[in-house]
């Protein structure tokens, strides 16, 4: 267990010392489109560092080959459906009006993603790297140290959703959090949870670029996708059950 340990934390350390070099190089160039670049080049590195020399797996795990496309389909359903049913909720409850400086700087934010290098770190890179610390090494790291499934789930995801630093988006992160970490656990595999992440901030940023719609519309799509999402993952309960121990061939550090 101390092996595991010790492990765990020399790749989370690793983690963040990538992390902050693209996320602190970006944040000193003041031009949108170099920070982009800056940063993109930074999850760039964390993904073939990771996955280059196995720290973390990127595998199927115990996902049978038949079930292959079924659980990539599955896992573009709960994404699409979560998503689309917390955007409703938040616009709902006027999220922007409980939160207003918080919504601000989230507005903010989202205007300095552009180009091909802010939307590629956007959608895809920055969810990889995040995968990669949060379910790769923190939670495959607590389930190999024999800790309950339930509880490195918990904390993993709690972990994910204060990193995000938005009192508005904590329960929501800590909701995505719960999913994509008992996905991980259920499957053995980081790839529903990239799927997911990848799926749930592309659909993210396109909804930036389409107007609100009204509330009768929203709370019909509420209610769509809290079925989509509930039918998702009562199909990754029966259907799939690869819960076990996630793999342990990995490289040492």
């Amino acid at each position: 267990m101390k092996e595991e340990l010790w492990r765990m934390v020399k790749l989370f350390l690793l983690w963040c010392l990538l992390f902050s070099v693209a996320i602190i190089g970006g944040r000193i160039i003041k031009n949108d489109e170099i920070m982009n670049w800056t940063i993109l080049l930074g999850f760039v590195l964390i993904t073939i560092v990771f996955f280059g020399k196995r720290y973390v797996k990127l595998s199927f795990g115990r996902i049978e080959r038949r079930m292959v496309w079924p659980v990539i389909g599955m896992s573009v359903l709960v994404a699409a459906s979560y998503l689309f049913f917390e955007a409703s909720f938040y616009i709902l409850i006027d999220i922007d009006h409980l939160f207003p400086k918080e919504s601000k700087e989230l507005h903010e934010a989202g205007q300095h993603i552009s180009g091909i290098a802010g939307i590629l770190s956007y959608c895809i890179f920055g969810p990889i790297a995040e995968e990669i610390c949060f379910r790769g090494i923190l939670l495959g790291g607590l389930l190999k140290m024999r800790c309950r499934p339930w509880i490195a789930i918990l904390i993993t995801a709690l972990a994910f959703s204060l990193v995000h630093g938005y009192a508005a988006k904590l329960v929501g992160t800590l909701l995505i959090g719960i999913i994509v970490g008992w996905l991980y656990w259920r499957t053995g595999s980081i790839i529903p949870c990239l799927i997911i992440h990848i799926v749930n901030n592309s659909i993210a940023g396109i909804m930036h670029l389409i107007g609100q719609p009204t509330n009768t519309v929203l709370i019909v799509i509420l209610i769509v996708c809290l079925l989509s999402l509930a039918y998702g993952l009562c199909w990754f309960g029966k259907k799939c059950n690869f819960a076990g121990e996630v793999n342990q061939d990995m490289p040492k550090v």
